[in-house]
């Protein structure tokens, strides 16, 4: 019987530990911003260089039950796999559980864009994370 109990231990440890991991890859976000004491990047400028960019898809949403828009774009990068959405917000773009050719794109966009991509853990993506010597 004791056997038992710690084999059935065993197993919801392990379960919880895999959910917790799943939950914590649920969670991750990176972003795209300028550094601290450098002008934002404008809705302008990302709405720009959207429009330069064939690989970004933009989405209108409009409002169904009144029938008008809201002035709410969408732009989604699809990734091979699925389509993510970027958000925009006060000079911050950013995408939830982005895959690597996601975070990929997103530094080739921070290029253009003289900002800097950083995930939800602090980590500041640099050519060294896409490039090998």
């Amino acid at each position: 019987m004791r056997h038992l109990f710690i084999a059935f231990a065993t197993i919801i440890l392990s379960l919880s530990t895999l959910f917790a991991q799943e939950s914590k890859t649920n969670n991750f976000s990176v972003s795209i911003s300028r550094v601290e004491n450098e002008k934002p990047i404008l809705l302008k400028e990302w709405l720009d260089y959207t429009k330069m960019d064939a690989t970004l898809k933009t989405i209108n949403h409009s409002n169904k039950k009144e029938g008008s828009k809201n002035n709410n774009e969408l732009i989604h990068f699809n990734d091979g796999k699925q389509e993510i959405p970027f958000e925009f917000n006060n000079g911050i773009i950013s995408a939830n559980s982005p895959s690597k050719e996601t975070i990929f794109k997103m530094y080739l966009i921070s290029k253009r864009l003289h900002a800097e991509v950083k995930d939800s853990n602090g980590k500041i993506y640099s050519d060294k994370d896409f490039y090998k010597n």
